[in-house]
């Protein structure tokens, strides 16, 4: 048995290295589309970093506990399903700054950190949300990520009118040569639908000024996100 599939594999890869040679080997116009879809974001991934200083780590750890359950208390009023929230664990250590005058460390505190990180899928409840957030002892937003949750269908369309492009290069090109063209040998995209990287937008650190105050808070939309794929068609050239 494990013979046979030896012999059937190296059947298939010899059959597979014959039929790329025969392709190479056959004459063909090679072009290359570009298509290009845009939309503004429609939701973001927020970061919001904790950090917390006291005399002792106990107050640090329970000052950064009570922060962040009066922020995961915000969070849930603008986020319906509870596995676009993630909290990471707390972390601990001293706290110190740099002195020039007596040139060495100086203990602050225990000092107790967390971040919490997780999804707005409307981006019209940001000011809203922010105004809210605003008026707790949070760090800072560390990374606001916009994405559009619509860009499989973006990169589909993108990779559609690629191929409408590359189609219309063979034949211009064709035309130009005074050859004709047969059928399509081979096609190859550079970018996936499925590929998550591609549902993500511009970041930006976003710091918060008067926050505990009551400020007000922040609209923001991101900018223009373009999604652009290449296309390679081989088309075969009839003599």
């Amino acid at each position: 048995m494990k013979n046979g599939c030896i012999a059937f594999l190296s059947l298939l890869f010899c059959t597979i290295g014959f039929a790329q040679r025969e392709q190479n080997n056959v004459p063909k116009i090679s072009a290359v589309g570009v298509g290009t879809t845009t939309a503004f974001p429609n939701a973001a991934l927020i970061t919001i970093s904790f950090k917390h200083v006291k005399p002792t780590l106990r107050e640090a750890i329970n000052d950064n506990q009570a922060t962040t359950a009066e922020v995961l208390k915000i969070v849930r009023k603008y986020v319906a399903d509870t596995l676009d929230i993630k909290t990471s664990l707390i972390a601990t250590g001293k706290s110190n700054r740099w002195d020039e005058k007596l040139n060495k460390d100086i203990f602050l505190g225990f000092e107790s950190t967390q971040k919490l990180i997780f999804t707005l899928k409307d981006l019209k409840r940001m000011q809203d949300f922010t105004e809210e957030l605003l008026k707790t002892k949070f760090n800072k937003i560390e990374r606001i990520t916009y994405f559009n949750t619509g860009a499989q269908e973006l990169i589909k369309k993108a990779q559609e009118l690629a191929v409408v492009d590359a189609i219309e290069t063979t034949n211009r090109l064709a035309k130009a040569s005074e050859v004709k063209t047969g059928k399509i040998i081979y096609m190859e995209s550079d970018r996936s639908p499925n590929d998550s990287g591609n549902t993500r937008g511009n970041s930006y650190e976003f710091e918060s000024y008067g926050k505990g105050m009551g400020g007000r808070g922040v609209t923001a939309s991101g900018e223009l996100i373009k999604y652009s794929v290449s296309v390679t068609v081989f088309t075969q050239i009839i003599d």
